[in-house]
């Protein structure tokens, strides 16, 4: 049986609440959101460019995206000096063809599918979608996944064919031959994840990941959901979008504490020396140092930490809407239950219309009349009333009824008789002549009735 899916009422600013229903004007949002990122690293590359300096450290110039590819090792000499930017030209390059390629994508989705993929034939409607539906919801996160895991190996591949990494304790690039794979000896860093200290556990971390990530998405891909998943997630558009919130918010905190801390990710050369945590009225990250300029990791670090705080607060938003509590819904009534209470007690009285000619009311008088307080019964009107000394010398009759012997006489018509048809010479019937009926006698009868 199809089950149908109803939107709830959102506000005018939750403008992505009216694609709940679209499933391919959904698709075009993301991937035109996909290509302002990618417009944005284009664009934001190229000025950073145009501010650096090569005579000041690269974490004191403000910069964010040329410290990660400079970690990355793109156009990086010995002691982490920048020696060639053509890299960098080359990656903002890239990012805005990628840009251009994704616009072009929403823009075809747009213009040339249905605002839903359901009547979409293949492979494109393959991916519509329902909320309540946790098979196919299944079949995307799939491919999420694998996304994810080609993410990872492009590292993996970055590190060990095309270059390698800045490797923070040499102080110079070089290529990762032999990542540690001993699931065993990583399984030590689940105390202290974030004190990875060399590019072999960093990069052997990084392949087991991909691979968790490319069978768990291939997993989701051919097997859907089963019943307990069912029974303790929650499939609509408020519930997947908490899960996405709460993701985005540990990934977030766990960017900012590398950052804050690691310097084998986030060397010192790039991103400035590493920072303490200060807990107080509310948490941040500063340079012990006592720098008199905020250095990249310390407003990365920070600009991460409140990120997330407030996915994670986005996330319980919406998960509490999946649950059926509407906290919005729920200040509304108070305040109108306040209101209720402390407005002033107003008493409506009638008032008489000067417009209107009020006329004495016809009341009809009763059938009965009570009767005096010393008698128990009064005797129906317009009948003789027989006095109570003289019937039988009984004093406590309440009635008498008086019967008169008439006689009533009633007249009844005649039922004629059926005769049967006479049968002619031709063995044909013909129906009897009528024969005439006398009627009865007038039956006398004896009805006896109250007298007047």
């Amino acid at each position: 049986m199809k089950r149908t899916q109803t939107t709830p009422a959102y506000p005018w600013w939750a403008g992505n609440a009216r694609l709940i229903d679209q499933s391919n004007t959904f698709i075009v949002a993301h991937v035109a959101h996909g290509a302002l990122i990618m417009l944005w690293v284009g664009l934001f590359t190229l000025f950073e460019l145009l501010k650096y300096n090569p005579a000041m450290p690269l974490y004191a110039q403000g910069l964010i995206l040329l410290p990660h590819l400079a970690a990355l090792g793109l156009g990086v000499g010995q002691g982490g000096q920048i020696v060639h930017t053509f890299p960098y030209v080359a990656v903002a390059g890239f990012h805005l063809v990628a840009a251009g390629v994704l616009a072009w994508g929403a823009w075809f989705h747009w213009s040339k599918l249905p605002p839903s993929l359901e009547m979409v034939a293949p492979p494109a409607g393959k991916f519509h979608f329902r909320w309540d539906d946790p098979a196919q919801l299944g079949l995307i996160l799939g491919h999420h996944l694998l996304v994810l895991g080609l993410g990872a190996l492009l590292l993996v591949a970055k590190a060990m064919v095309f270059g390698g990494l800045y490797d923070a304790t040499l102080g110079q690039v070089r290529v990762v031959r032999q990542p540690h794979l001993d699931i065993l000896a990583l399984w030590e860093y689940r105390t202290h994840l974030f004190a990875v200290n060399n590019l072999e556990d960093l990069v052997g971390g990084h392949i087991i990941v991909a691979v968790l990530l490319v069978v768990g998405g291939t997993w989701h891909i051919l097997v859907p959901p089963f019943g307990w998943v069912k029974n303790w997630f929650l499939f609509s558009a408020d519930g997947i979008l908490s899960y996405s919130l709460f993701g985005i918010a540990l990934a977030g905190f766990a960017a900012s504490y590398y950052c804050g801390f690691n310097t084998l990710a986030y060397p010192v050369e790039f991103y400035g020396p590493p920072l303490a945590l200060q807990s107080q009225l509310t948490p941040y990250y500063y340079d012990p140092t006592g720098a008199s300029v905020y250095s990249a990791r310390v407003w990365l670090a920070n600009a991460h930490f409140y990120l997330a705080f407030f996915f994670l607060q986005g996330g319980l938003w919406h998960f509490q809407r999946a649950m059926g509590l509407d906290v919005t819904q729920m200040l509304r009534s108070w305040r109108a239950e306040a209101q209720a209470v402390y407005q002033p007690q107003r008493v409506c009285v009638a008032q008489p219309l000067e417009d209107v000619v009020y006329e004495p009311q016809w009341v009809p008088s009763p059938v009965l009349t009570l009767p005096a307080a010393t008698a128990l019964y009064e005797p129906v009107r317009g009948a003789p009333v027989p006095s109570l000394q003289q019937i039988n010398g009984v004093e406590r009759t309440l009635y008498q009824a008086v019967y008169h012997r008439q006689q009533v006489i009633f007249y009844e018509p005649a039922v004629a008789p059926v005769q049967p048809p006479e049968r002619c010479a031709e063995n044909f019937y013909a129906p009897v002549a009528a024969k005439p009926v006398g009627q009865r006698s007038p039956i006398p009868q004896t009805w006896y009735g109250v007298g007047k």
